[in-house]
C-alpha cells in the first residue's frame, strides 16, 4: 500500500512538472488571512509549478443562539396520549476545520483557477433541551412516559431536560470551486476570491436522551424551527471565501 502511493506521487509529480524542468517547486510562499461560510481562517501558500498552487489552512466557526425554539412532543403511556411542548435553548454550532487545497490555473500567471480538495474536522451543533411540565407528568401517571418526536425517542433526566448533539456531515469532506484571484500574489499583497461547495455527508443524532430510530425527524425539526434549509441541502454546503495574502517570497 506504502509502495502504491509513492508509485503514485511520484507519478503525479512527473505529470505536474514535465516540461517545466527549469522550475522549481516551492520557489514562492505567501502567508494570509480568509474569510467566508466555514469562518475565519489562516493559510499558507506555495507553487507547485506555473499551473498548480498548494494552500493549507485552518478555519473555525462559532455561533450561539440563546433564544428558545419550541416543537411538539407526543406523550405516550399505556392508553393515555396527549402533547406537550419542548423547549431548545442556547444552541450551538461550531466548524474547526483544517484544509488542504490545490488550486489550477489553466492558463499560467491568469487569475482564474479550479480548486480541489479536502476540509478535515467534525462540524456540530449542539442543544440543551427541556420538556415543559415534565415532572408533573411523571408525578400524575405514576411513572416515565414514552416521549416521541417523529422518529425520536426522548428519553430526558428527572427534571426533564435533555441535551441534543448533531455532528453535520463527515470528518473528511470533499471539496470543489472556481477562484479569481492569484493565489500567490505578483506583488507584495493580493485578494483572491472563491466560490465552491463542499460534501458534508449524513447529518447523525447523538445524545445519551435521545434514541433516533428514522430518517424523517431533520426536516420536521426545521419546518417546526421555521430554519430554511432541509438536510439533503445541507448534506451540500456552499462555500463563498475571500482571502488576503502577503508574499513573503
Amino acid at each position: 500500500m506504502i509502495r502504491k502511493s509513492i508509485s503514485m506521487f511520484l507519478l503525479l509529480s512527473i505529470v505536474i512538472f514535465k516540461g517545466n524542468a527549469q522550475y522549481m517547486p516551492f520557489d514562492s510562499w505567501g502567508v494570509g488571512v480568509n474569510a467566508g461560510l466555514y469562518g475565519f481562517g489562516v493559510q499558507g501558500a506555495t507553487t507547485l509549478s506555473p499551473n498548480f498552487k498548494l494552500r493549507v489552512g485552518v478555519d473555525y466557526f462559532s455561533y450561539t443562539d440563546r433564544e428558545s425554539g419550541e416543537f411538539d412532543i407526543d406523550v405516550i403511556f399505556n392508553e393515555y396520549e396527549v402533547t406537550t411542548q419542548a423547549r431548545l435553548d442556547d444552541t450551538k454550532i461550531t466548524f474547526p476545520n483544517f484544509k488542504a487545497m490545490v488550486d489550477f490555473y489553466p492558463v499560467a500567471n491568469s487569475i482564474f483557477s479550479i480548486t480541489g480538495g479536502f476540509y478535515f474536522g467534525n462540524n456540530r451543533a449542539s442543544t440543551n433541551g427541556l420538556i415543559d411540565g415534565y415532572e408533573a407528568l411523571v408525578t400524575t401517571l405514576g411513572d416515565k412516559p414514552v416521549l416521541r418526536y417523529e422518529d425520536i425517542v426522548i428519553t430526558p433526566n428527572d427534571d426533564g431536560s435533555f441535551d441534543g448533539k448533531l455532528v453535520m456531515g463527515n470528518t473528511v469532506k470533499p471539496y470543489l470551486g472556481i477562484g479569481i484571484g492569484r493565489t500567490i500574489p505578483k506583488n507584495r499583497v493580493g485578494v483572491r476570491f472563491e466560490l465552491g461547495m463542499v460534501y458534508q455527508g449524513e447529518y447523525l443524532l447523538s445524545s445519551p436522551n435521545i434514541n433516533e430510530t428514522g430518517d424523517a425527524w431533520f426536516d420536521r425539526l426545521t419546518d417546526e424551527l421555521d430554519l430554511p434549509f432541509s438536510e439533503r441541502q445541507l448534506k451540500w454546503w456552499p462555500l463563498l471565501n475571500l482571502s488576503l495574502t502577503y508574499r513573503i517570497k
